[in-house]
């Protein structure tokens, strides 16, 4: 911190014991290791604010990044959610632009070979059934659905 040799320390010494004299000396060496400690704690406390500083902005620094991070997964989300709505839409007004006589069954005519004479037989698929009931319903229409990320 100081750089100051163990030479320059026993230079220091013996000008403090010429000067002081072997009276005044331990008392003036305990009054300068005080203040010694002193300044040594009070640079220690500022080294260690200075290191809490430094880690709180690293912290804040990746607690942004995971923000950012979320809004930017937050506004994809609203954009796959507003692509789904609108392709619902698409399909509601397709769905009611079909005319009536879609959502009637269709009959398909088959015949069958017997002894008997052929008679015909009305045929439709479940599938067309459904289709035509699914028309037929009232679609709910949803209010658009905001995501939001609580931070």
């Amino acid at each position: 911190m100081l750089d100051v040799g163990f030479g320059e320390l026993f230079c220091f010494g013996i000008i403090a014991l010429l000067v002081l004299g072997p009276d005044k000396l331990p008392v003036a060496a305990r009054f300068a290791g005080r203040w010694y400690a002193r300044a040594k704690r009070y640079i220690s406390n500022i080294q260690n604010k200075i290191d809490r500083e430094l880690k709180l902005s690293e912290f804040r620094k990746e607690m942004q990044d995971e923000l950012d991070r979320l809004h930017s997964l937050e506004q994809s989300m609203q954009a796959r959610l507003k692509e789904i709505e609108k392709a619902s839409q698409e399909q509601r007004i397709h769905l009611a632009e079909q005319p009536e006589a879609a959502c009637a069954p269709q009959l398909k005519t088959t015949y069958i070979l017997c002894h008997v004479p052929q008679h015909v037989v009305p045929f439709c698929t479940h599938q067309q059934l459904r289709r035509c009931e699914r028309q037929n319903d009232v679609i709910p229409q949803h209010s658009s659905v905001e995501l939001k990320i609580a931070v």
